[in-house]
């Protein structure tokens, strides 16, 4: 009879374990499912507009981790109008400006002046202004402050204060993250136009920032 209350009291405890763990697993998929998950809405709850970001914190570190190491590696040249594509970045890079300011742009035929923010070696632009000179497709996710970028089968999207671009869904290191700013997401234009087809010069005689179509 000892032995079977024994039992019985193992089996119970077995169960209540199991149920702990089960709950515990289940709890934390649905934390994962609301990090990743976010939903845009323009004005106020509009249902069906969701897009999924997995930016994922520890590649991001890992990423600015390595940069040391890989400039001290391979020696790999950073430029502020080039995406290597690469976790580096140099924040000595000589900028055709020091300070918030209007520039020239010139795509083909369309001439237009840009707002562009410095930052740390790289030339910052807004995501929708710099569509517009490309014909270029944007949308932008004030909420989860998201800027996704298309033309011509490619595709770009990025999240303001993160350094993880998607481009032809393809997680990829930026120089440095986006921010948020004028109610749109600043990126550098290197990421920006080197991922739509674009490279970009800087014309110092006409003091103009070039985007030529690769």
């Amino acid at each position: 009879m000892k032995k079977w209350k024994k039992g019985l009291t193992i089996l119970a405890a077995f169960f209540v374990v199991f149920s702990l763990g089960t709950t515990a697993i289940a709890d934390h998929d649905d934390d994962d499912d609301e990090e990743y998950e976010y939903y845009h809405k323009d004005h106020g709850e509009k249902k069906g507009e969701s897009y999924k970001y997995e930016e994922e914190d520890d590649d991001d570190e890992e990423w600015e981790g390595n940069q040391q190491q890989q400039i001290q590696v391979t020696q790999q040249a950073d430029y502020w109008n080039i995406w290597s594509r690469e976790p580096v970045n140099n924040p000595e890079n000589t900028l055709p400006v020091d300070s918030p300011s209007n520039v020239l742009v010139i795509a083909g035929n369309k001439k237009t002046n840009m707002y562009f923010i410095p930052r740390d070696g790289q030339l910052l632009v807004g995501g929708e202004t710099l569509a517009n000179v490309i014909d270029a497709d944007s949308t932008f996710y004030p909420t989860s402050k998201i800027c996704v970028l298309k033309k011509g089968g490619k595709e770009l999207i990025v999240k303001a204060g993160s350094n993880a671009a998607y481009e032809n869904r393809m997680k990829t290191p930026m120089p440095v993250p986006a921010a948020a700013y004028e109610n749109t997401v600043y990126l550098p234009i290197s990421v920006a136009a080197n991922a739509l087809g674009y490279r970009v010069t800087w014309d110092a005689a006409k003091k103009a920032i070039i985007l030529q179509a690769i």
